[in-house]
C-alpha cells in the first residue's frame, strides 16, 4: 500500500525537527503512528476506568480465575491447565 502525503511548509519543518539522526521521513511517520495508537489506547483505558468507577463496580471484588498449586505452579480454575509460575532459566 502506498499513501501520498504532501506536507505544508510547516509540516516539513516539523518533520525535519522531529526526525532522529539517520531517520527517514517514512520511519518518523511510522513512529508517529505508533505513538498516536498508544495515545488512543490510553484514552480508551481512561474512559473504561471512568465508566467502571461511575458504575460502582470493583474488579478487585471478582474472584481470581487462577490459583497456586502446592508446588508453586499456577492452575487455571476449573481446568486441568497448570503452568510454571516463572519460565525455567536456561543455562
Amino acid at each position: 500500500m502506498s499513501t501520498g502525503f504532501r506536507p505544508t511548509e510547516a509540516d516539513a519543518q516539523l518533520i525535519e525537527c522531529l526526525k532522529g539522526p539517520g531517520e527517514s521521513t517514512s520511519e518518523l511517520i511510522r513512529r508517529g503512528l505508533r505513538s498516536l495508537a498508544r495515545e488512543e489506547q490510553r484514552r480508551r483505558a481512561h474512559e473504561d476506568m471512568a465508566r467502571i468507577a461511575a458504575s460502582g463496580e470493583n474488579p478487585a471484588d471478582e474472584p481470581d480465575e487462577w490459583e497456586y498449586t502446592e508446588d508453586g505452579r499456577i492452575r487455571i480454575v476449573g481446568t486441568d491447565t497448570i503452568v510454571n509460575a516463572r519460565p525455567e532459566e536456561t543455562r
